[in-house]
């Protein structure tokens, strides 16, 4: 598994094992088995035992493991689950002590993807991003926004404004950039069945700078697909560039009224890049 190249990762519950294999057909680039919220402490200890057994079984690198946090009573068996050669990835919950990270890496050797949901871990990010085996930012905003009082997520109906996270998500972004991390993975969008909301929501994150998604179920695997890949509106925009781009030998030129310069033909071929990708 390539933790740089993820772009969907589906969220499956540590306690529902008879999802775990249909996660994995779901058609996401990987699954994150979650021992942590998705589990009641009552059924940690069982799922845990459940997923070992699973994982003995897996190939190696196949799947992440989102573990509890340090403080909690499951942190010490959840680590020891995490050395099974099936587990890919650690998944941090609620990160924002960077020594925490280096032990936990050394401890596990493993690449670690930190959960930034807390004010702490915002002030503390480039020390985060730097850590030794970091390898991608993830973004929590609902625990994020609890931690700051923030009035979100709004009542059902209402409709969602993510306004309010736009200085976190660059951060995030823009740390990962400084400290030579893939673009970070966007939090979850809680509407299950709102295809189009998911898809719209993935590529408002996608104008920041994110390249990757968490998802809650297998129906938001599809849309999210979706956001990733060059509308017509981007694919025809992108040919009128470098069409432009070979008539002008890559000279500074005018299309359609605006200035095209090496960052937009740069940005231009991409798009048709990724469109040869995904309609090959």
């Amino acid at each position: 598994m390539d933790i740089n190249a993820l772009q969907t990762l589906l969220f499956v519950p540590a306690n529902r094992p008879e999802r775990f294999d249909k996660a994995l057909a779901s058609g996401a680039d990987a699954i994150i088995i979650d021992l942590e919220d998705a589990v009641p402490a009552a059924e940690k200890d069982a799922a845990s035992g459940t997923l070992a057994t699973w994982l003995d079984s897996q190939p190696a690198n196949s799947v992440l493991i989102r573990i509890n946090g340090t403080g909690s009573p499951w942190f010490n068996q959840d680590t020891n689950l995490c050395r099974s050669a099936a587990v890919a990835g650690i998944i941090v919950p609620k990160a924002d002590d960077p020594a925490a990270l280096k032990e936990l890496a050394h401890i596990t050797e493993k690449p670690l993807l930190p959960f930034i949901e807390s004010a702490v871990a915002l002030a503390r990010l480039n020390e985060i991003a730097a850590a030794p085996g970091v390898t991608r930012l993830l973004f929590g905003k609902l625990d994020l926004a609890l931690d700051l009082g923030m009035d979100y997520p709004p009542p059902a109906g209402e409709a969602l404004n993510e306004t309010a996270f736009l200085y976190a998500r660059s951060q995030l972004v823009m740390c990962s950039r400084v400290h030579g991390l893939a673009a970070p993975i966007d939090a979850i969008y809680t509407a299950i069945h709102d295809a189009k909301g998911l898809t719209d929501y993935a590529r408002q994150g996608m104008r920041l700078g994110f390249s990757g998604f968490l998802l809650i179920h297998p129906a938001q695997v599809a849309p999210a697909q979706k956001a990733l890949t060059p509308t017509s509106a981007q694919i025809s925009w992108a040919r009128h560039i470098m069409d432009a781009e070979q008539r002008e030998k890559g000279a500074v030129v005018a299309v359609s009224g605006n200035m095209v310069d090496t960052p937009v033909m740069a940005r231009a071929r991409r798009i048709l890049e990724l469109a040869s990708d995904v309609y090959k």
